[in-house]
């Protein structure tokens, strides 16, 4: 990916077995409302992955149980990889002219896990956080691995009520964790959605949350 200078940026990640290439194009409304933001839509390095048999594909760490649920283990193989890499990526943005208050980090899926995760414990504030159908990883100590400097950063937390992919007992107990360690920072929503992918309010809850925290 180029990290050209700009003055906001918005740094998506995708889910299991995607690409960056996935999701471009996907939040146009911001492009067109935000004069000079940029997209940057990262690909996951490729790995084996357990629920998969230990076949390989894009993956930013490791998963297994299907419907992942709250026995997931709670800091899987190559998460702490991929936060550094976010945390680089972050600080190369931040050294090219794009402060890390106006950056936007989001995610789909495995890839709104990563966002949660590396944004809230990033050493510098951020201008906001978009998890959809994500989970939090770390619950047990979730709340002194956030950062002092993103303790009170905007984050809209989205899920799917009977999402097969996603378990609602673990997405449910992430929005509680969420609100009882950030408060009124983070926006819990719920959404009556029997399918893995976002449906049509979440997608513009999200492009009115980046709009919202770019223009602060």
């Amino acid at each position: 990916a180029s990290w050209a200078v700009c003055s906001m940026s918005v740094v998506w990640f995708h889910g299991l077995g995607d690409t960056g290439d996935g999701w471009e194009g996907a939040f146009d409304e911001v492009e067109s409302q935000v004069e000079g933001v940029r997209f940057h839509h990262p690909d996951a390095p490729e790995a084996p992955v357990t629920i998969q048999e230990g076949d390989v594909t894009t993956s930013w760490f490791d998963l297994k149980t299907w419907p992942i649920d709250l026995s997931e283990p709670e800091d899987p193989a190559g998460l702490a990889e991929s936060v550094k890499r976010v945390h680089e990526m972050l600080d190369n943005l931040d050294g090219n002219g794009t402060p890390a208050n106006r950056i936007v980090l989001g995610g789909f899926s495995q890839g709104g896990t990563l966002s949660l995760f590396a944004g809230l414990t990033y050493p510098k504030k951020l201008a906001g956080i978009v998890a959809i159908s994500g989970w939090l990883t770390c619950r047990k100590d979730f709340e002194s691995k956030v950062h002092e400097a993103n303790k009170d950063t905007p984050v809209l937390y989205c899920y799917g009520s009977a999402d097969p992919v996603v378990d609602v007992s673990l997405t449910k107990r992430s929005g509680e964790i969420l609100q009882s360690v950030l408060g009124s920072a983070v926006s819990v929503m719920p959404v009556r959605r029997g399918m893995h992918q976002p449906d049509g309010s979440e997608m513009m809850a999200a492009s009115q949350f980046m709009i919202r925290s770019l223009k602060q």
